[in-house]
């Protein structure tokens, strides 16, 4: 039975799931033999167990590269904008890469992760765990057979809510950039990223190029107090035509299950989080199906060792992720600052001792939005504020908010 070697770069925060999603393979598909984190005293009572276990420990991860050559791959769970620098280091140090998400927050830093991977011959797989349920990899199987017809329109809409203490958990929760670094941090780039790669790797399926942007125009706001946003409304036009849309906020009353629309020549599509779909055929026909209870994250690990050992395809390579950093860019770029939503349309409560900040009526705004396929400036929402569309032709270089 092979077992894959697994190296661990960072364990608190998103690395704790990690740990878990090793855990429950350890022994039977993975073998954990190394961890890195920078915060031992933190972390001390996992790491000294670990150890008792035989898992080595390092402070630094540069000296577990140098050290664990006989890794099958690196796990890199660390705050945002350590993302490719780390995944580049391990990809020239001869190792094969699991990274979390977002990849990479600019085009430029996605752009050497690629070129890295292809100057080394080593593989790099993004954590986008949504990726992985039976019902998207079924739908995706569907739109490459041309069973739904050429897709014409794409719609997400994801609306949640974070407390106050969700900003405050680390020193780049809600910023654009820090130390220097770009972090980008918000619906976009964090908890709703799955929702726009899913999106765009949709489209890309449907025929090549289907999922690069090629105009982008978004307005982006904020209704906590924070740099980035928490709100955002894009659209995207692609290289082969396909209008892209994205709703977003963290600052809905509710937690809701985020979805997505296709509409296509011989079918519409209905997928969400719950690993369904539902498929109305033009003809009459419709069909159903659910993918059941999935661990996302556990099944990620299971694609990259199947992808390592049998040649399996790899569901989310990094490289197909350049799309979602392209678009993500590129909407910044058309908003070109995040802008406050006034205080009058804001609402605060404290529920359970958490403070939790909302939009008033953003469901309903963002479910008209959606419906319509309009941004928010083209409503009647007092607090819509107009932008421009950029175009993302030959784009090589992000370069926004940095003093």
């Amino acid at each position: 039975m092979n077992l894959a070697g697994i190296g661990l770069i960072g364990i608190s925060g998103f690395g704790s799931i990690h740990l878990r999603s090793i855990s429950l393979l350890e022994g039977k598909k993975v073998n954990l033999k190394a961890i890195a984190e920078v915060n031992y005293e933190k972390n001390k009572d996992i790491i000294n167990k670990l150890s008792l276990n035989g898992v080595k420990y390092y402070k630094d991860y540069r000296q577990m590269l140098n050290e664990m050559k006989d890794l099958d791959f690196v796990v890199i769970s660390t705050p945002i904008h350590f993302h490719a620098q780390m995944a580049i280091d391990a990809i020239k140090q001869g190792f094969n890469v699991l990274l979390e998400k977002p990849p990479a927050v600019t085009i430029q830093d996605i752009d050497a992760i690629i070129e890295a991977k292809r100057n080394y011959n080593k593989i790099c797989a993004v954590d986008f765990q949504n990726t992985s349920g039976k019902a998207f990899r079924k739908l995706i199987e569907y739109i490459n057979s041309g069973k739904l017809g050429k897709i014409k329109t794409i719609i997400g809409v994801g609306c949640w809510k974070r407390d106050d203490s969700y900003y405050q958990r680390n020193n780049w929760a809600g910023k654009l950039v820090v130390n220097n670094n770009y972090v980008l941090d918000g619906s976009i780039n964090n908890p709703l990223a799955h929702l726009l790669n899913n999106e765009l790797i949709i489209a890309e399926s449907s025929e090549k190029g289907g999922g690069e942007p090629k105009e982008v125009i978004s307005e982006l706001y904020h209704g906590h107090k924070i740099e980035g946003e928490d709100t955002a409304c894009v659209k995207i036009v692609t290289t082969k035509g396909i209008e892209v849309y994205y709703y977003s906020t963290l600052c809905n009353k509710r937690e809701e299950l985020p979805y997505i629309i296709v509409e296509a020549e011989k079918a519409n599509v209905y997928w969400n989080y719950d690993n369904k779909f539902r498929i109305k055929y033009f003809d009459g026909n419709e069909e159903v199906y659910d993918g059941g209870k999935e661990d996302l994250f556990v099944k990620i690990y299971e694609n990259m060792i199947e992808h390592l050992f049998k040649g399996k395809e790899l569901y989310c390579p990094v490289e197909i992720t350049r799309n979602f950093v392209l678009a993500s860019n590129g909407a910044f770029e058309s908003s070109k600052e995040i802008f406050d939503i006034p205080d009058e349309f804001i609402e605060v409560n404290i529920e359970d001792g958490k403070k939790f900040t909302y939009i008033k009526n953003i469901r309903e705004i963002i479910e008209y939005a959606s419906e319509n396929k309009k941004l928010f400036s083209e409503m009647n929402v007092n607090w819509g504020r107009k932008t421009e569309k950029v175009n993302m032709k030959n784009y090589e270089k992000f370069d926004l908010f940095k003093k």
